[in-house]
Order: C-alpha cells, then structure tokens, then sequence
C-alpha cells in the first residue's frame, strides 16, 4: 500500500495506525516521489491527498492508472465541498474516498475492501488468460 500526502504529520498519523496490518506501506510526500517509488515497488493500492504542490492527487492518481492500471486508487480530502470530489471521482474513475479528518477504522477497513478487490480482480484476470489460451 502507498500513502501520498504533502504533509509529513498526516503521512506519519497513517503510518501509525497501520503498522500493525497485515501489508507492507510506503510512503511518497509528493506526485513525482509516488511515481518513482511505484516504478521500483509495485503496490496494490495507492491512498493520496488531494491537495498537494505541482501535482495534486487527481493528477497523480490519473498517472497511476495510465501506468499501472490495475492499481486500486483511492483519494483523500479534506476539501469542504463534497459533491465537488464525489463529481472528480465519480468523472476520474477512483475507486474510493475517503475524508479528512479520518478515522482509522475506516481507513483500515476500505485499504483491506480495495487490497481484496485488486486480488479478486487479478484472479478474474488470470482466470480469462486460462480460458483463452485453452
């Protein structure tokens, strides 16, 4: 799992809070870093902020789908205006969001639901190349 966020305190509060599940987390304080990082160690799910300098999270998670397709893509706001984000997620095609402030629990609980949608995506995947090359 890969947390992006701008602010250092979000990015370590996240950190803490999942250090005991049950899948490794990196973590990236910007778009560019994300993507570098991504190149070296592929992830399951990407979580990113919204609002972050020079590339903010639409953008970013825009290029992780483009690149990395498969990738669970989730959006983290704190934005006020909620019909604005659900609009860009809905038009962008993330996969989730989440709010800020957020509550562990339920960061915990949507990273584990999207963990189990890449795997049951991927196992869709590799079940269709069986069946084709039959």
């Amino acid at each position: 799992v890969m947390l992006v966020d701008d602010a250092k305190e979000n990015l370590a509060s996240l950190q803490r809070e999942l250090r005991n599940e049950p899948y490794d987390v990196i973590i990236a304080h910007n778009g560019a870093e994300a993507l570098d990082q991504l190149g070296r160690h592929p992830c399951k799910v990407i979580l990113s902020d919204v609002k972050m300098p020079k590339m903010d999270g639409f953008e970013l998670l825009d290029v992780v789908h483009k690149r990395f397709p498969t990738m669970i893509r989730v959006i983290l706001s704190g934005h006020a205006d909620v019909r604005l984000i659900l609009k860009l997620v809905n038009e962008k095609g993330i996969d989730r969001y989440l709010t800020k402030p957020w509550e562990s629990e339920a960061v915990k609980w949507t990273i584990r639901q999207c963990i189990e949608l890449f795997d049951l995506r991927e196992e869709v995947r590799e079940h269709r190349s069986r069946d084709e090359t039959k």
